[in-house]
């Protein structure tokens, strides 16, 4: 039974907030939902809702969410629903809830990557490593690190999705830093200053968190190492979940890796035989993946594919090993050590972790013949998200289309797990059709865009 106080509380702010609405509307769907959440998350039982096109399913999690006062990460699949969390719905809902005395602060949390690195633009701007790294650029690159630079010193987020322009992949690739290098704001000279940094301390200090489901399966991944803790956490999106989580929880060796790891130690590592070895591993992965590509793997893996990763083992324990022997005052060149470092120790990781799969994983080489790489997969995300999810957390799965096998598929509890179908505002029954343009060219011939 929905709990009265909950539900009624959630009902009078979502009536609120539609009313403030250009085309306010009501929606018996969106009703029905924000009922469903509310008592969901009064009770501490996880929900899993069906929520049809023009439902408004974003208000019907989020209001209930916030009137509860508990913190709630939202994960989202798509980017174009981030970006509508972002910069409509919660600066909305944070206007209009404030005047029934519901005042939330809410923040939006990317991966490192996703922001400028303060670190590594001072390394490019220093006379001696600096100048070497930015003579390996063409000019075009250089130009655009300059102004990246530039925009590094007004921006307050340092957020790439919110420069004006948009970069090369080189060009950013030299001035940020992914989770696999970053030695963490405690170790790093620009700690304090450093905008992936920032941008977590604002999540801590957040009652609604925006993150996509990617970073969500990298922090369930992690043991919980990366987000704030929090006591919702709504799956918009959610048919995309399985495979989401199966990705960022199980192991992904590419090639172009140790192209990247060669890269950062060769810059402080004075030894071209043992830094040669590494980006040796990339043509030679190449090409093992590659008899393989597009096919699932038996466990223990081929012996070739064994073979080949053995051999990465070791070369990576010697360049480890040097790598821990370099002695360094220079603060620049101590970050680069402690980047090339965690750079190696995830790539050991991901290499033990392939040798020592068992049968509770699926191996499998995907990408392209230029490109493999070998991915090992849970066979079951269920233990994992059970163990870091939904033991600890309420959990609200929503999307317009719910596969009616995804609560078994995700490992969702049965005696606490409620499922539903709101539907949907439109007929489509009566107010849809459906044409087949028989007489068209095939999109890829020359001829669809005249056509069309």
């Amino acid at each position: 039974m929905t709990d009265p106080t909950a539900a009624s509380s959630a009902l009078e702010a979502l009536a609120a907030v539609t009313a403030a609405l250009p085309a306010a509307e009501d929606r018996a769907g969106q009703r029905e939902m924000t009922e469903l959440v509310a008592a969901s998350i009064e009770r501490g039982r996880h929900l899993v809702v069906q929520a049809g096109t023009g439902t408004g399913k974003t208000l019907a999690y989020l209001v209930p969410a916030i009137t509860s006062g508990k913190r709630t990460v939202v994960a989202t699949a798509t980017k174009a629903l981030q970006d509508q969390l972002a910069t409509k719905d919660l600066p909305f809902l944070a206007a209009e809830l404030a005047e029934l005395g519901h005042d939330i602060d809410w923040a939006v949390l990317k991966g490192r990557s996703n922001y400028v690195c303060l670190q590594r633009l001072r390394e490019m701007s220093q006379p001696s490593t600096g100048q070497l790294e930015l003579e390996e650029l063409s000019a075009t690159n250089k130009l655009e690190i300059k102004k990246i630079a530039e925009w590094a010193g007004t921006t307050e987020t340092g957020d790439q999705a919110e420069m004006e322009w948009s970069p090369s992949d080189q060009a950013w690739r030299a001035v940020s830093v992914g989770s696999d290098e970053c030695p963490g704001g405690d170790r790093c000279p620009m700690g304090q200053e450093c905008f992936a940094e920032s941008a977590r301390r604002r999540a801590q200090a957040s009652d609604v968190i925006v993150v996509n489901t990617y970073l969500y399966g990298l922090h369930v991944g992690s043991g919980g190492a990366i987000l704030p803790e929090h006591d919702v956490v709504v799956f918009d999106e959610a048919h995309v979940l399985e495979d989401t989580m199966s990705d960022t929880v199980g192991v992904d060796i590419s090639p172009g890796r140790f192209v990247t790891v060669s890269a950062t130690i060769r810059r402080f590592l004075d030894d071209t035989q043992l830094v040669g070895s590494i980006a040796d591993l990339a043509p030679l992965l190449r090409e093992v993946f590659g008899r393989y590509l597009n096919q699932r793997l038996p466990t223990p893996l081929p012996s070739d594919i064994t073979d080949s990763l053995e051999d990465a083992r070791l070369r990576l324990t010697r360049v480890g090993e040097a790598v821990e022997s370099i002695q360094t005052d220079i603060d620049d060149a101590k970050q680069r050590k402690l980047r090339a470092q965690k750079m190696i120790a995830r790539s050991m990781e991901a290499v033990e972790a392939a040798l020592t799969a068992g049968d509770d994983k699926v191996p499998f080489v995907s990408g392209a013949p230029q490109s493999p790489r070998l991915e090992v997969a849970p066979l079951d995300v269920g233990p994992v998200l059970g163990a870091n999810v939904w033991n600890d957390h309420t959990a609200i799965l929503t999307s317009a289309t719910v596969p009616s096998s995804l609560a078994a598929r995700v490992g969702l509890p049965d005696d606490r797990t409620h499922t539903a179908d709101v539907g949907s505002p439109f007929d489509y029954e009566h107010q849809a059709m459906l044409y087949c343009a028989m007489h068209m060219p095939q999109p890829r011939s020359p001829k669809f865009r005249d056509q069309v």
